[in-house]
């Protein structure tokens, strides 16, 4: 077996092979259960979320169920869902706000920091009086670009030791200040790690998602293992792929997000490969007056997509005025089946927000264009509702994620099924697949720990 490194060279685990049995068996998804789940930092939600005093919402990872607080004391507290007094669900609904939380089968009353504070019939309990003694039970939770993350381990390594440099290589791109306009979840037919396996390569994109190919150059993208199993991508946007003949006039995946930027396409015949450098110095021109604050960010990430692919199910996809939060669940009993969720949030234009406004943003690459409107609310913007569909709605038409979203969800159950057969054993993967070893590398790491 050949040494795993790192982006800064140090060795660290071993590569090990990539059987189908991982993706398959009832067996290792429950060794998956008692060594990665709970011992890991999971984005459990949006921040916006739980942004005042009472807000809630509930973490599904089942048998887990999560709640996520903004106490009555306006701090920031996840505990597990489940009544101290018979096991029941406490919360039965998705996200609100309230100020205590009703167990629905015997009445137990808790204030949202979790505190147990009214049962019926309390002196009625020949062990004790519960109240002020079986609260909610806590577990360890932290907010970072506008991200919810959530902590089953009580002696793990803190949020910023489990994302390491990943935290300092975000910041520019302000997460934080950005708002949700899409939540999504699409029900899929194949393992959780499947569906993450396909977004830590770029070497099927020429084959499923032509597109790509007349605005990202995914030949060059820069491939970076880091510590802990998380991985990072880098792909030039504004161009088009380097390996096949560069075409003599700009194409119209192109022309919307230059016309937004004051640029003529056809100042651009025979200099193509032109538009991605003119892109990042127009924004930077232009970015004050179009309501967008890009100082912090280089010229390269002006016009280029970073994803960051973080340990064990989570993905960002970070352009200057969105991110992308994907994100794999396990479903509760069958290994050939998962959640695919994904939330979209966009940098809002500050001299845009405006009550009763309606807001028009500028397609970004590779995506439609995105309007919502604007109503009361802390920061004036309306939540999206959360859509929940399946795999045939998407491959019906009923429903998207976008595009190349919607190309890979086409595939994915096929490549479950493949899993099965007595003529697949293991993995081959080719050199632009190294984020996927790395992956199933540290995946291996944590699960023989």
């Amino acid at each position: 077996m050949s040494e795993l490194r790192d982006i800064k060279g140090k060795n660290r685990v071993r590569q090990t092979p990539i059987s189908a049995e991982r993706y398959i068996s009832n067996e290792y998804k429950q060794r998956e259960w008692e060594t990665i789940w709970p011992k890991m930092w999971l984005v459990a939600g949006v921040a916006q979320d739980v942004s005042e005093s009472g807000d809630f919402f509930v973490f599904s990872l089942e048998p887990e169920s999560i709640i996520v607080s903004r106490t009555r004391n306006n701090e920031l507290a996840a505990f597990y869902n489940v009544c101290q007094h018979r096991g029941a669900r406490v919360l039965l609904s998705d996200r609100g706000a309230m100020d205590t939380y009703t167990c629905p089968y015997h009445g137990w009353v808790y204030a949202n920091d979790g505190e147990l504070i009214t049962v019926p019939v309390g002196d009625g309990f020949s062990r004790g009086e519960p109240c002020g003694k079986r609260g909610l039970k806590h577990i360890r939770v932290e907010s970072w670009a506008g991200i919810i993350w959530v902590c089953m381990d009580p002696d793990g390594p803190s949020l910023d030791e489990y994302l390491g440099s990943i935290k300092e290589m975000v910041a520019p791109f302000r997460p934080h200040q950005m708002r949700l306009v899409e939540d999504q979840t699409v029900k899929l037919d194949c393992n959780w790690k499947a569906v993450f396996d396909n977004f830590g390569e770029l070497y099927h994109v020429e084959h499923i998602h032509p597109q790509h190919e007349l605005i990202f150059d995914c030949p060059t993208a820069i491939n970076e293992h880091m510590d802990g199993g998380h991985s990072r991508v880098l792909i030039d946007g504004f161009t088009v792929n380097s390996t096949l003949p560069i075409p003599d006039e700009v194409p119209p995946t192109q022309w919307m997000q230059m016309k937004v930027l004051g640029m003529n396409k056809d100042d651009y015949k025979g200099r193509v490969l032109d538009v991605r450098r003119d892109v990042q110095l127009n924004k930077r021109e232009l970015g004050p007056g179009l309501g967008y604050d890009y100082d912090l960010l280089s010229d390269a990430q002006l016009s280029d997509i970073v994803q960051y692919n973080i340990f064990p199910n989570s993905i960002l996809v970070l352009q200057p005025e969105e991110m992308w939060v994907l994100r794999a669940r396990p479903h509760p009993t069958d290994p050939n089946k998962c959640f695919w969720d994904k939330f979209a949030l966009r940098m809002l234009p500050d001299e845009e927000i405006q009550r009763g406004a309606k807001v028009e943003f500028p397609p970004l690459q590779n995506r439609a264009n995105i309007s919502f409107n604007i109503d009361q609310g802390s920061d004036g913007v309306i939540r999206p509702e959360h859509d929940e569909f399946t795999q045939d709605d998407i491959i019906s038409g009923e429903k998207t994620m976008t595009i190349t979203l919607d190309q890979d969800i086409h595939l994915i159950r096929d490549i479950q099924k493949g899993m099965h057969s007595r003529g697949f054993s293991e993995v081959w993967l080719n050199d632009e697949e190294s984020r996927v070893q790395h992956y199933h590398t540290w995946l291996d790491h944590y699960m023989e720990d």
